[in-house]
């Protein structure tokens, strides 16, 4: 044995740490000296051996049970611990496709919105070239040009210009007064708000899923442990079936119906671990994540005053999205309209010219400089009634989309009334099935003690336990429909 004060220390126990902000559980590992565990992208670095000699009790095989344990644990350690509700919530902003789709949609709406905004500004270009006339046409020219004394109807032919030109040029052009560009400013600021609106619902849908998986989750492994107590009795109710068997006291009928009472039990116990393990792969394709869940939450029994007292005050996303839709055909309407407006342009332009007979050679070059400016108002007077036609469609998806509003907005508030209804119902279902299983475990209790005493025959007692699961399954679905409009709720009122 070691002193206390030289004892070697051979475990040692890694604290939880963080990944995106999240608690992560870290299993204890046999130390061995281990250097920089806890840092993904350092290798685990073990002490020699030979430095060991005080762990004198550590064989041969341990030692290689570790270094396998440590070459795993990359893998092990990886995994995401999540205490409640609004932390599966808060991962998913960062994590869930859907979320991060909605805000890509946004970011192209906020670049859309500012490209349009720069559409108002001038535009300025610039241009440079060089030509090369291999061959310069000639041109007739009448000949009592240069000689009165020709005759008449003859001709001269003369070659113009030079064999190279150069040229550059600058132009700017402003539409000082376009109606269609003004009104796309308004009409792409009403799309980045509609995607906006779209980021908030795509989190209140994928929150309603998350939470119903959550819940899901905590409601099974609640009801594995129900469902273990209950495998529990019902093999004591079989042992003691197959000793009075032995004993000649039941016939093989009782012991037969105690038999099918355990292995129902414990399908019941195999069905629900299943379930557990598809919930969590659910979580995970939610959360877009393959690391390891665990969900340290547990269910609470009773509601807090805050939670029953707590309102619906905020617009339900839905109606956000659609009063948003709503905005976006108006800007459409009147951009539509626009088309019919006039346009007035100002346009400048420069130019400067060199022709030379030499090429790279501009000392002998003549320079040809020119510059103008003019301005430009363009009317649409027929173009077959195209921009009427679009305008009547605008129109017609205006009014459809104000009655669109109009129901979703009933919808929605029907909606969270029912919901108000439906949670206090919840509550009061879930405080009254708690009392009666709490009645009926108390009676099943007694049974037991007699069946085990004598005083009661198999039948009485499986029939009694029966009872028992009866009320049990009552009272898992008020806890579930008691969740379900719980987490309805929260999510409303957080959004």
């Amino acid at each position: 044995m070691y002193p206390p004060e030289e004892k070697p220390a051979c475990f040692t126990s890694i604290h939880d740490y963080e990944i995106d902000g999240l608690p992560v559980s870290v299993f204890s590992l046999p130390a061995l000296h281990i250097n920089r565990f806890l840092n993904p992208a350092a290798p685990i670095n073990f002490t020699p051996i030979s430095q060991l000699a005080c762990c004198t009790m550590i064989n041969v095989r341990l030692i290689f049970s570790v270094l396998l344990i440590g070459t795993g644990a990359s893998s092990a350690w990886a995994q995401i611990s999540f205490s409640s509700l609004q932390q599966v919530l808060d991962y998913a902003d960062n994590h869930a496709i859907s979320i991060q789709s909605a805000k890509n949609q946004q970011q192209i709406a906020a670049s859309k919105y500012k490209t349009s905004k720069t559409a108002l500004l001038p535009a300025l270009n610039a241009s440079a070239g060089f030509n090369d006339n291999i061959t310069l046409q000639p041109t007739l020219v009448p000949a009592n040009l240069f000689n009165p004394a020709a005759p008449a109807g003859t001709f001269n032919e003369y070659t113009f210009g030079r064999k190279y030109v150069y040229s550059t040029g600058a132009q700017v052009s402003w539409d000082v007064v376009n109606f269609q560009k003004w009104f796309d400013v308004k009409t792409t600021d009403a799309a980045q708000k509609l995607s906006e609106a779209n980021i908030v619902n795509a989190k209140f849908l994928i929150y309603n899923q998350l939470a119903q998986t959550y819940f899901s989750i905590l409601l099974t492994e609640k009801y594995i442990d129900i469902a273990k107590g209950n495998s529990a009795a019902s093999d004591s109710i079989y042992r003691i079936a197959k000793d009075k068997y032995e004993a000649g006291i039941f016939t093989e009928e009782n012991l037969n119906r105690s038999k099918i009472q355990l292995v129902q039990a414990q399908q019941q116990v195999s069905g629900l671990a299943s379930s557990l393990t598809q919930l969590y792969n659910q979580l995970q394709a939610q959360l877009n994540t393959n690391e390891q869940l665990v969900l340290t939450d547990t269910l609470a029994t009773a509601s807090t005053d805050e939670e029953e007292k707590a309102i619906i005050t905020s617009v339900h996303p839905q109606v956000q999205v659609q009063e948003a839709q709503l905005k976006l055909n108006e800007q459409q309407l009147a951009q539509s309209r626009s088309m019919l407006y006039p346009t007035l342009s100002l346009g400048y332009q420069y130019n400067q010219n060199w022709a030379s007979d030499k090429m790279f050679d501009l000392s002998g070059a003549n320079n040809l400089p020119q510059q103008f400016w003019g301005a430009k108002l363009s009317i649409t007077l027929f173009n077959g009634l195209a921009s009427r036609g679009k305008i009547s469609q605008s129109r017609i998806q205006l009014h459809q989309q104000q009655q669109v509003l109009a129901n979703q907005r009933l919808a929605a508030q029907k909606e969270d009334e029912n919901l108000d209804l439906q949670y206090q119902q919840s509550i009061e279902d879930r405080n009254k099935q708690e009392e009666i299983l709490l009645l009926q475990t108390d009676n099943d209790n007694h049974s037991k003690d007699r069946y085990e005493s004598g005083i009661i025959g198999l039948d009485e007692r499986l029939d009694k336990f029966t009872d028992l699961l009866q009320v049990q399954n009552q009272y898992m679905q008020s806890l579930s429909n008691y969740y379900i409009n719980y987490y309805k709720r929260y999510i409303r009122i957080k959004l």
